[in-house]
């Protein structure tokens, strides 16, 4: 979890704080907002603003952390209106492709400094990828107990349904200069997943 420098009774303000920000950051991207626009949306001091997140990155990665909260959440209550568990992977693949493509808006850095920023982010991704890796093992293993899937080793196929998720994602952003992508190339990304993704469930079929 992405630690908040004063919270009790401030929680509220610190929301608040939250929602200008990925607002913000989802305008002009990590690089380009400083703390001083952020603090000017609020109509407050950068000191104030200061009280509740020690810089920027802190700030990034509260914004991150509630729209993962989100992802998860959205994802356990479509899935929980489903009985048919190639849909529920759909439906997983469905928002996660929009969660990825919201994570590139809010970031948008330069390639010549992925190495700073993943360095940044390491350790809540690790979090992230393990309850990822949680729900679609609790997916996969619904549809062994109903006989749809048949496979020996649920752990490691959720690994790689993961794997592949993102080697694909990342390997449209690899070619830009920016981790962006514009409209036209989110739609050739979401071919080639949903491509994939039949694949994928046709493997499991029994």
């Amino acid at each position: 979890m992405v630690s908040i420098t004063h919270m009790g009774e401030c929680q509220e303000k610190a929301s608040r704080i939250i929602e200008v920000a990925q607002k913000r950051f989802g305008l002009y991207g990590f690089e380009k907002t400083t703390m001083n626009e952020i603090a000017s949306d609020l109509d407050m001091s950068k000191g104030s603003l200061y009280y509740y997140f020690p810089d920027k990155e802190h700030l990034y990665m509260a914004v991150v952390q509630k729209e993962h909260d989100l992802f998860i959440q959205m994802v356990n209550e479509k899935i929980a209106l489903l009985s048919d568990p190639s849909q529920m992977i759909r439906e997983y693949i469905s928002v996660r492709l929009s969660y990825f493509r919201m994570l590139l808006n809010l970031s948008r850095f330069r390639h010549d400094n992925a190495r700073e920023f993943h360095s940044m982010m390491h350790e809540q991704w690790k979090t992230f990828r393990i309850e990822e890796e949680a729900l679609i093992t609790g997916i996969l293993k619904i549809g062994v107990e109903k006989q749809s899937f048949e496979m020996e080793n649920v752990d490691e196929v959720a690994v790689l349904l993961l794997d592949i998720f993102k080697s694909l994602s990342i390997s449209l952003v690899k070619k830009k200069d920016i981790f962006y992508l514009e409209a036209n190339e989110y739609d050739v990304l979401h071919r080639k997943i949903d491509l994939f993704t039949e694949m994928f469930i046709k493997s499991l079929k029994k």
